[in-house]
């Protein structure tokens, strides 16, 4: 075999394992110390195991010219914006690590050193697939049995558990990625991936876990999963029938219009969120909707204003000024800092600036047409189904370390240099 084969091959084979390991050993991974640690311990794992990918790659092939195509102009673009945000930052080398959210611009490098690696030499298969559902199985097994007021495995502080959220500390913690915000918006990305998988594959092993998963998150009830996964089920029939494209994506608008008419006549019959939404329709703005969401993107805003073209730099938005959010403990109001916009897209424009949200979203875009112009292939459906749920659930989400690794393997998959199909051509 050529040198140049055989170090193709090595690459493939060490890009694979960093994927498995990616959704088993990371996902999975528990830090010492328990949720108090869980971002730091998380960072840590992602730095440790991406580090020794990086240097795999180099010992195992050479660097070559990389093949530009859309998505990777956009996400060099996305990344040279940073880089120049940086420089221009006012705060100095805070936006090269960043701040609690470890979100400076050498997190914001790897990621995306991550994607064009993994576009590159990733050949995903039913292996990696079955990978994820492990993972997410023992991670539901935990979050329900954590939501069952047991504290296994000590991440709880001594003597609380769940239900002690928002009460003796800030918050609700389950399930492996400690937030629940951030386990929910994993486990609704994974069930996205794996209904599509069970329509366009027929893989009814992952019943299941999507079953499993369903019921989790109906526990957990965060809105943010909640909107991506409705998104994804509406927007995504067209790809689940590819056949039927046009008519899916007419049936897919007639959905969201009737649902956008439904939350504008009924007032919600009791829900937090659907009332809100339905307030909010009816020109009545709170700032405590979306558990304080709307005040934070409002002050957001404004900071945006002051630097719309560079932001302020990676990771500076918790320095720039933000009121601290009040929450309740014991009767008294203790004040919690806030780092971040609750919103993807409006926290890249702050910290990143408008050019760079401009690539973010054009990368985005660029992954999703290609998914639903190859849809007959179920590969692409599957990856296209899981973006849909980010596309949505990003604009209530908060993005670090411990759930971005995944959304940008994701879009690498979109965008492979070999077009290598490893499953069946079964369409819908």
């Amino acid at each position: 075999m050529p040198r140049i084969k055989r170090s193709e091959a090595l690459a493939e084979r060490v890009t694979y394992l960093y994927a498995c390991a990616l959704v088993t050993a990371l996902y999975l991974f528990l830090p010492y110390g328990g949720y108090e640690r869980m971002m730091e311990g998380k960072y840590h794992a992602f730095l440790a195991l991406t580090l020794g990918y990086l240097a795999a790659m180099c010992a195992a092939a050479p660097l070559r010219r990389l093949r530009l195509t859309p998505p990777r102009i956009c996400a060099l673009a996305w990344l040279a914006f940073c880089a120049l945000s940086a420089l221009c930052s006012p705060y100095g080398t805070a936006a090269l690590l960043g701040g609690p959210r470890r979100d400076g611009l050498l997190t914001l490098a790897l990621y995306a050193a991550v994607f064009l690696l993994l576009s590159r030499h990733l050949r995903a298969d039913r292996r990696l697939l079955y990978l994820a559902a492990l993972s997410v199985t023992l991670c539901d097994a935990l979050t329900l049995i954590q939501l069952a007021g047991r504290n296994p495995l000590w991440l709880y502080p001594e003597g609380l558990n769940y239900w002690d959220g928002d009460a003796a500390y800030p918050g609700f913690y389950a399930g492996t990625s400690g937030n629940i915000d951030f386990t929910a918006f994993l486990l609704a990305l994974a069930l996205c991936a794996f209904a599509a998988a069970i329509v366009r594959l027929r893989l009814f092993s992952l019943a299941p876990t999507a079953a499993l998963t369903a019921w989790t998150l109906w526990r957990l009830d965060v809105a943010a999963a909640g909107v991506g996964f409705g998104f994804a089920a509406v927007w995504g029939l067209a790809l689940l029938f590819p056949r039927r494209r046009r008519a899916m994506l007419t049936l897919s608008a007639a959905l969201t219009l009737g649902a956008l008419l439904l939350v504008f006549f009924w007032d919600g019959g009791g829900n937090e969120t659907l009332s809100q939404a339905h307030r909010l329709l009816h020109g009545e703005f709170d700032p405590s909707f979306g558990t304080a969401r709307l005040s934070i993107w409002r002050d957001c805003w404004t900071l945006a204003r002051q630097r719309p073209l560079l932001g302020g730099g990676p990771g500076t938005l918790w320095l720039r000024g933000l009121e601290p959010l009040d929450w309740y403990q014991s009767g008294r109001v203790v004040p919690s800092e806030v780092t971040a916009a609750h919103n993807e897209y409006l926290h890249v424009l702050v910290d990143q600036g408008a050019f760079a949200l401009l690539a973010y979203f054009a990368l985005g875009a660029a992954a999703l047409i290609r998914c639903f112009c190859a849809a007959r292939s179920p590969r692409y459906a599957i990856l296209g189904a899981a973006l849909l749920c980010y596309a949505a659930a990003a604009w209530f989400s908060i993005s670090t370390c411990i759930t971005a690794p995944y959304v940008w393997m994701l879009v690498s998959l979109c965008d492979p240099d070999k077009n290598v199909r490893k499953f069946p051509q079964k369409t819908g």
